[in-house]
C-alpha cells in the first residue's frame, strides 16, 4: 500500500503533520510506503522562490492587502486579472519583487528566451504592473493565470501518475484543490482523497466535492464545513496531527530536571518559528519584566537574530537560556509554564496538547489570524505586543489558581492522539483490493 502526502514547504508545518500522520501509520504497518509531493516542487526553482519570498514580504509589509489576498476578496482579484485598477502601493510591491528577483527580463516580448515558468511569472507580472486606463489586458491576464493553472494540473498530474499512490493525502489547500481539480476532470477517479487541516480556521479552497474526507483540528471547523454543505460522514474532529512525543507529555517536574531548569521560577518559552518573526524584542521585553522569570528561547544558530539573543543572555545570564536545537519539544514546552510564539497551527498545537496557554507578539494574518482567535475565544491565549504580554504573564504568574485553570483549559483544548486518528481513517478510506495488511490496532 502507499499513501502519497501533497504539501508545501512555506513554513514547517504542513510537511510536519505529514510526517506525523507517517510515523503513526508505520507504528502499526512498517512495510508501508510514503511518498511526498511539494506544491513548490511542480515549479522552476527560481519561480518558487520569488513566489514564498514574495509571500513572506506581503505578510508583513501589506498585511491588509495580503489577508483579503487569503479571503478570496472579489476586489482583490478582479485586480489581479486586470478588471479593476491595481493598487499603486501592490503595484510597486511587485514590481521591486520582478527587479529584484529577474532584473534584466522585460516581460512578454522575450518570452521565447526563457524556461516556461520564469516566461508566464514575469510575462503575467509585468503586464499587471504596466498597464494604463489605455491599455486594458485582463483578457491577456487571465489567460496567463490559466495557462498556470493547467501547467500545474499537468505536472502533478504526470507525478501521481508516476506514484501510483492507493490514497492521497493533502495537509495544504493548493495542492489538494489541483488535485481535485483532476478528480473532477474524472482523472484519479478511484484514489480516495483525505484533506487534513492544519489551522484553527477553514479556507474556502478546501471545500471541493472529490474529498472524501476531512481531518479538522476543532468542533468549530466541522460546524462550518457542515454549513457550506459538507456532509457530516466525511468530517472527523481529528485534531492536528503531532509528533508521537506529543502523545504523552511529560510532568513539569520530570522536564525541568532533564533540563537542569530551576523548579519554582516562573517560565516562559519563547520560540520564534521558522522566520524568527518578532523574537528578539519580545525576549528583550521579558527580560526586562522581572529578575524572577525564567525565559526559554528557541532559536536558529545563524542570522542578526541569534547574535542579538546571545548579547541579551550575556546581559541577563541568570534569566535567559538559550536552546540552538531540541530534539524533544515536549519536554521543553512542558517545561514552562506558558509559551510564546509565531501563531501557526502545529506550534499552537504543540503548546495545548502539553496543557499550556499560547501568547503570539506577531502573526502573519491569514491562517495565523484563525489560530489567535481560537485562543482568544478558549481563553487560552491571545496575541499581543510584547508589552501587554508582560503584563498578562504578570498577572497570570501572580495568581497560581488563575495560571492552573488556564492550563487545564489548554490541556482539554489539545489533541494527543490527532495522528493516530488520521492514520484510522487513511486506513477506512482505502479500497478493499488495494490493501494487504491486517487491522490496524489505533486507539479511538
Amino acid at each position: 500500500m502507499k499513501v502519497l502526502f501533497l504539501t508545501s514547504q512555506l513554513g514547517y508545518g504542513h510537511i510536519r503533520a505529514a510526517n506525523a500522520v507517517e510515523q503513526a501509520l508505520h507504528e502499526h504497518f512498517p512495510t508501508l510506503s510514503c511518498e511526498y509531493l511539494d506544491l513548490w516542487s511542480l515549479m522552476d526553482e527560481k519561480v518558487a522562490a520569488a513566489v514564498k519570498g514574495g509571500y513572506l514580504r506581503m505578510t508583513q509589509d501589506y498585511p491588509d492587502y495580503y489577508q483579503k489576498l487569503y479571503d478570496l476578496d472579489k476586489g482583490v482579484w478582479q485586480q489581479l486579472s486586470g478588471e479593476a485598477p491595481l493598487d499603486n502601493g501592490i503595484k510597486q510591491f511587485l514590481a521591486d519583487q520582478l527587479s529584484h528577483w529577474f532584473p534584466r527580463q522585460t516581460g512578454w516580448r522575450s518570452i521565447g528566451q526563457h524556461n516556461l515558468d520564469t516566461a508566464l511569472l514575469n510575462s503575467y507580472v509585468h503586464l499587471l504592473v504596466n498597464q494604463n486606463e489605455r491599455s486594458n489586458y485582463s483578457l491577456i491576464l487571465r489567460s496567463l493565470l490559466l495557462l498556470k493553472r493547467t501547467v500545474l494540473l499537468r505536472r502533478i498530474k504526470e507525478r501521481i501518475e508516476a506514484i501510483a499512490p492507493d490514497v492521497v493525502v493533502a495537509t495544504q489547500m493548493y495542492p489538494a484543490a489541483l488535485f481535485s481539480r483532476l478528480k473532477e476532470k474524472q482523472q484519479f477517479r478511484d484514489i480516495p482523497a483525505l484533506s487534513v487541516l492544519t489551522d484553527y480556521g477553514l479556507q474556502k479552497v478546501w471545500v471541493r466535492p472529490t474529498t472524501d474526507g476531512y481531518c479538522v483540528p476543532s468542533r468549530a471547523v466541522a460546524e462550518q464545513l457542515a454549513a457550506w454543505d459538507v456532509p457530516s460522514n466525511r468530517i472527523f474532529e481529528t485534531g492536528i496531527p503531532l509528533d508521537q512525543q506529543f502523545r504523552t507529555p511529560p510532568s513539569q517536574s520530570a522536564a525541568r530536571a532533564a533540563l537542569k531548569l530551576s523548579s519554582d521560577k516562573p517560565t516562559a518559552l519563547v520560540t520564534g518559528g521558522q522566520y524568527g518573526i518578532g523574537l528578539v524584542p519580545t525576549v528583550e521585553c521579558l527580560c526586562k519584566a522581572g529578575s524572577n522569570l525564567q525565559i526559554l528561547v528557541t532559536a536558529g544558530n545563524s542570522g542578526d537574530d541569534y547574535h542579538r539573543l546571545r548579547s541579551l543572555q550575556q546581559a541577563y545570564p541568570s534569566q535567559l537560556i538559550l536552546f540552538d536545537w531540541v530534539e524533544n519539544m515536549a519536554q521543553l514546552i512542558t517545561a514552562a509554564d506558558v509559551v510564546v510564539g509565531k501563531p501557526g497551527g502545529l506550534s499552537v498545537s504543540e503548546a495545548l496538547a502539553c496543557g499550556r496557554p499560547f501568547f503570539a507578539t506577531c502573526s502573519l494574518g491569514g491562517q495565523e489570524a484563525h489560530n489567535v482567535e481560537f485562543l482568544k475565544q478558549n481563553g487560552i491565549g491571545d496575541k499581543l505586543s510584547p508589552e501587554q504580554l508582560c503584563a498578562s504573564i504578570a498577572q497570570l504568574f501572580a495568581e497560581p489558581e488563575l495560571l492552573a485553570a488556564t492550563q487545564k483549559r489548554a490541556y482539554e483544548a489539545g489533541h494527543r492522539n490527532a495522528a493516530e486518528q488520521v492514520a484510522m481513517r487513511i486506513m477506512e478510506v482505502l479500497p478493499a483490493s488495494s490493501s494487504s495488511v491486517t487491522e490496524p490496532k489505533i486507539a479511538h
